[in-house]
């Protein structure tokens, strides 16, 4: 669950709400030409870090650096060190008001980038007045213009770029005197942000399973407004020529606490999918988390060894991104396996392993793909009657006699109840007695209290998937719920749908 400040909790527990957000921003570039990219620059200062302008990184340290109004005992500025590492500032000339940089590729692109994004001295209110861009293909430009009375810290340069394997950016004259050219941020592409009054309507949808008997799924959809004809397939200069498979999106959702918006994020997720209807006058997107890679992809790792070598091993046969973070359980390196001959896809992989191993997957609001066992600590989020737009409803599946789990030729069962059902576990990753017994248990835990809680409720959007939260009941009790489901809709504000297990769970 994502933390928030008091008086969000407070707020979210009012019968009537102030405005709530939302915000997706969406990169719009070739796949893997930001990641391939180089970067130098002309003339940098001994702090730049040009290097750093390629990615998605904190900028907060404002180094006293003599310029004009850069003093240390100003207070707001921090010395710089006598030698690297140097904050992540990106690049900063060594002369005032004029630099360049120069972002290289390992080979010609010939597929169409829409232009080039640039963030430049945005922790400072600064940027250049007049700059220009030059893409080349070796020694031939293909492209070139020059921004004249610049005002803006974010500059969009809309263009087709194509057949190109260098741009440059050069810079002639900077909004002060007597200060250096800073650019924090080059994007290859454009980094699209929609608010709520571009979007028609929005789902974000959860699914985990708590024994990893499947996959996750955590996808967005939303629909966009396209009066202006810019998603149409058929506009020359619209955007839709620029879109492909796995752009990334970031999703964040927001609050309005006296007089300002407090934001969480909501997630990361990959485009899959889009289309614009027969109308013409919207544009539908699907996008999905990092499991989109691992679906279709055929696994080409190691077929023995560690159950957290073969996920590492699936991960990198997915082509999953460099960036890309993720936390493997040490629990993993407790158990080796021999994975079936045949073709399996990586997908397939990872989920073997993590019930092999008795961890559930997910990947959390900021992009970082987890395989840990649950955490039972309760998330102290509550899901009143007030807030419900019904009374929870409660399933009751038939009581649990045995489960059974099956290790190589040999079968383990343990009992749990005189009557009811069997459950068996058949995973070729489960190796030995002693894990099959360890999985049986777990299975046992999950599955004892027979209880499934639903219902439907006016959304705190900072809940997700294995968050335990306590839902009351309409005789006034609490019930400790394992979310495994959970959707939001947003049409001007939240609505939630959330599905769980009764568990038994540890205080915090």
């Amino acid at each position: 669950m994502i933390a928030v400040t008091d008086a969000w909790k407070e707020i979210q527990q009012r019968f009537l709400l102030p405005e709530t957000h939302i915000e997706i921003d969406c990169t719009v570039t070739e796949a893997g030409v930001q990641e391939s990219a180089t970067i130098t620059g002309t003339n940098e200062a001994l702090i730049s870090n040009t290097i750093s302008a390629l990615y998605d990184t904190t900028k907060s340290v404002k180094y006293a650096t003599n310029e004009l109004n850069m003093w240390a005992l100003d207070g707001t500025f921090t010395v710089a060190p006598d030698a690297p590492p140097y904050a992540d500032f990106g690049y900063i000339s060594d002369i005032d008001s004029t630099g360049s940089v120069t972002v290289s590729l390992p080979e010609i692109h010939a597929s169409a980038t829409s232009g080039l994004t640039i963030n430049w001295g945005g922790r400072l209110d600064e940027y250049p007045t007049v700059f220009t861009v030059t893409a080349k293909n070796g020694d031939e430009v293909v492209y070139e213009s020059t921004v004249t009375d610049n005002t803006a810290q974010v500059s969009a340069i809309f263009a087709k770029l194509q057949n190109y394997d260098s741009i440059t950016i050069t810079v002639h004259a900077w909004s002060l005197p007597h200060r250096r050219v800073r650019l924090e941020k080059i994007t290859i592409g454009h980094i699209l942000t929609f608010y709520k009054k571009d979007i028609f309507s929005y789902t974000h949808e959860q699914t985990g399973h708590l024994n990893s008997g499947e996959l996750p799924k955590n996808s967005i959809t939303f629909t966009l407004d396209n009066t202006d004809g810019r998603w149409n397939p058929n506009n020359p200069t619209g955007m839709e020529q620029y879109l492909s498979e796995r752009q990334k999106l970031k999703v964040r959702y927001g609050l309005d606490i006296d007089g300002t918006i407090e934001w969480i994020p909501a997630g990361t997720f990959y485009l899959s999918e889009w289309r614009v209807p027969n109308n013409g006058l919207e544009a539908n997107f699907v996008a999905r988390d990092i499991f989109e890679y691992l679906l279709n992809e055929t696994y080409t790792g190691g077929r023995s060894g560690k159950l957290y070598d073969l996920i590492w091993d699936a991960l990198d046969s997915a082509g999953i991104p460099d960036d890309f973070v993720y936390i493997l359980d040490p629990s993993l390196n407790n158990y080796s396996a021999t994975i079936p001959e045949g073709e399996h896809t990586c997908a397939e992989i990872v989920q073997m392993c993590a019930n092999a191993a008795g961890c559930v997957i997910f990947q959390d609001r900021d992009g970082v793909l987890h395989i840990e066992p649950l955490s039972k600590v309760h998330s102290n989020a509550v899901i009143p009657l007030t807030l419900s737009y019904s009374h929870p409803e409660i399933e009751l599946s038939k009581p649990l006699k045995n489960v059974a789990v099956s290790y190589g030729e040999n079968n383990y069962s343990l009992s749990v109840g005189s009557s009811g059902e069997t459950q068996t576990v058949s995973n070729p990753l489960i190796g030995s007695e002693a894990q099959a017994e360890f999985i049986a248990k777990w299975v046992r835990d999950t599955l004892t209290t027979r209880k499934t809680v639903s219902g439907e409720y006016r959304a705190d959007p900072r809940l997700d998937v294995f968050d335990i939260v306590a839902v009351a009941s309409k005789y006034g009790d609490l019930q400790n719920v394992a979310l495994t489901d959970i959707k939001y809709s947003f049409n001007g504000s939240f609505r939630g749908n959330y599905t769980g297990r009764l568990l038994e769970v540890t205080e915090e």
